[in-house]
């Protein structure tokens, strides 16, 4: 850059030298341009050589590290969500084999959301298993387990007792019974490396490495966690075939391959026009490390540039790579510059018979318009000069410029009164959009993210100054059948009259909000667990006692409260202690309060 600079200056004294000298307009105006086409030329000429050998090299690189990097944090983001999944599904799963039907309606909403979950499943220490898997994903299980074109789910049940059999039901969208059958079983849950590491982790959740499953002849990877030191285990099967969708949106598929592989070069998952590209890399390049950067090679008489990352958080040899065509990928910058140059080049010839031939004429007073335009620059409004020229256009170009200068003087001053009425409209959105992101569109309460929020306030000075705050969980009973029976409508209504008499019902230190479906949080600030108490029963009593608009029955809630202790190093913590008494109070019958 300091070259072409120090070449820059060089041309200008010229120019100076030029035109200070007594030459003819033709022989001036000849010599000006003539060195403005070096300049122009040395200047686009070194730096079609560095994009060439350095720079776009270097900015390829930066491209694709940056683009592995993204993908990888994609596959991240998706198993943090998978493991948030599978802590869920370990704190609400029944983990005594006697409670496991009661399993069954959570882990049927699960696979309904989770779109690529394949299958839900505990294993007993005993060898009992309890499995659910959604037909919809592969045509092939239909086959496999011999299910109706309506049938959805199918639940699987082996009895550590009598393991030699296990139970195969089939349900409808509605999950209405359509089969039931007795079949021959040589599965042991206990044996399966899910079970396992789960066990062997403590009550930490784990995945396993990819692996292809038998049915759907699919790879995928196991989510598990033990629940609660029971030695019984609950898990999420996850295909990685829908990262496709992730990767395609991604990269550009005419100038890259992409393939999600282990280190032995078994493929996972790709999107690429060569099926034999990573084999045929393999053969010759074993150290993985080296292309943890962008590395330049040839693989099947073809340059690509390549980059490999290890997937984050992976405990097994799993890897993303990128193949780009060098060609391919080079060629933008090759073109672009050589079309700038021949552009240029183009109307240099074109422009030399017409500068000679009007340089006499228009030359000094374009040099004052230059001279006045330096004024408008510099904002200096009240100083420009009308330019006096026998060419009209000239004389035509300096009113304009009077009048531009005019203009902009009277659009600068009302562009700075709209930008400050702007920016007050802006903080008067920004406050609207705030509250919206904070509020339940339905209720209008509080929503989660807010609630969170509380909570995490509550902890903070929980922690700190040792303020004692409790939580109250309350759930609408028999919420589904009201949805089955009178419609959704009904059910928003009832929700909209829950929100309104629970509101209406609680202190003006606490705060509600929608926690989720026809869950709703009380944060109780700085209240003991007996005061907490008191308020949930007074909650109960007043949803009990209320006539609703549209719905006709007495609707009742079942209630957990819980405090925080100094075990709680989180409001987690307090959370799972509410909701383990939320379900105390629902097993032992709802329409109750039970404190845990």
């Amino acid at each position: 850059m300091f070259k072409i600079r120090g070449v820059m200056q060089k041309n200008n004294n010229f120019m100076k030298k030029v035109l200070n000298k007594e030459k003819s307009l033709k022989a001036t105006v000849l010599s000006l341009f003539i060195s403005i086409m070096i300049l122009l030329l040395i200047i686009f000429g070194v730096q079609l050589i560095y994009i060439n050998n350095t720079q776009s090299k270097k900015d390829i690189s930066e491209k694709l590290k940056n683009l592995s990097l993204s993908l990888n944090q994609l596959i991240k983001n998706s198993d943090n969500q998978n493991f948030r999944v599978i802590e869920m599904l370990s704190v609400i799963n029944h983990k005594d084999k006697v409670y496991q039907d009661k399993n069954f309606e959570a882990y049927v909403k699960v696979l309904s959301i989770e779109k690529n979950f394949y299958a839900i499943y505990t294993g007993y220490e005993d060898g009992s298993f309890y499995e659910l898997i959604n037909l919809n994903i592969d045509k092939k299980l239909k086959e496999v387990y011999k299910a109706r074109e309506l049938d959805r789910w199918v639940l699987i049940k082996i009895d550590g007792n009598n393991i030699n059999k296990k139970e195969i039901t089939l349900y409808d969208e509605d999950l209405n019974r359509t089969a039931k059958r007795v079949e021959e079983n040589s599965y042991n849950p206990t044996k399966r490396p899910w079970y396992e590491m789960a066990i062997s982790s403590g009550n930490r959740a784990i995945k396993t490495a990819p692996y292809k499953f038998s049915h759907i002849d699919s790879f995928g990877i196991t989510f598990s966690k033990e629940l609660n030191g029971s030695k019984n285990v609950v898990s999420v099967d996850f295909l990685i075939e829908d990262f496709k969708n992730i990767f395609k949106d991604n990269i550009n598929q005419e100038t890259m391959d992409m393939f999600l592989f282990k280190k032995d070069g078994t493929i996972i998952s790709s999107i690429t026009k060569d099926d034999d590209l990573l084999a045929s890399f393999f053969d010759k390049n074993k150290d993985l490390e080296k292309f943890k950067n962008a590395n330049i090679v040839n693989v099947k008489d073809k340059k690509y540039i390549v980059q490999i990352e290890k997937l984050n958080n992976s405990e097994n040899d799993d890897y993303i790579i990128l193949f780009a065509d060098y060609k391919k990928i080079i060629a933008p910058y090759f073109s672009q510059t050589f079309n700038l140059i021949l552009s240029l080049f183009i109307v240099c010839l074109m422009m030399i018979p017409l500068i000679i031939y009007f340089s006499k004429i228009i030359v000094a007073p374009i040099f004052k318009l230059v001279q006045e335009s330096k004024k408008i620059k510099d904002r200096k409004y009240d100083s420009i000069s009308k330019v006096d020229s026998s060419i009209l256009e000239v004389s035509i170009l300096s009113n304009a410029f009077l009048d531009m200068s005019k203009s902009i003087y009277e659009y600068q001053q009302s562009l700075e009164e709209k930008v400050e009425q702007r920016t007050k409209e802006l903080n008067i959105k920004n406050e609207e959009l705030f509250k919206l992101s904070i509020t339940d569109k339905l209720t209008g309460l509080y929503n989660r993210v807010k609630l969170d929020s509380v909570l995490q306030e509550n902890m903070s000075l929980s922690l700190r100054y040792g303020n004692i705050f409790s939580v109250i969980i309350i759930d609408i009973d028999f919420f589904k059948k009201i949805n089955d029976n009178f419609g959704h409508q009904v059910g928003d209504d009832v929700l909209k009259e829950c929100s309104y008499i629970l509101s209406q019902n609680i202190r003006n230190v606490d705060t509600l909000g929608r926690w989720g479906g026809e869950e709703f949080l009380v944060v109780c600030p700085e209240t003991l667990k007996d005061g907490a108490k008191d308020l949930a029963i007074k909650l109960n009593k007043a949803i009990k006692l209320h006539k609703f608009s549209t719905y006709p029955h007495s609707v009742t809630i079942s209630v957990g409260v819980a405090s925080c202790s100094v075990n709680d190093l989180n409001y987690d913590d307090i959370i799972s202690n509410a909701d383990k008494a939320l379900y105390e109070a629902k097993n032992n019958g709802r329409d109750r309060v039970e404190i845990f």
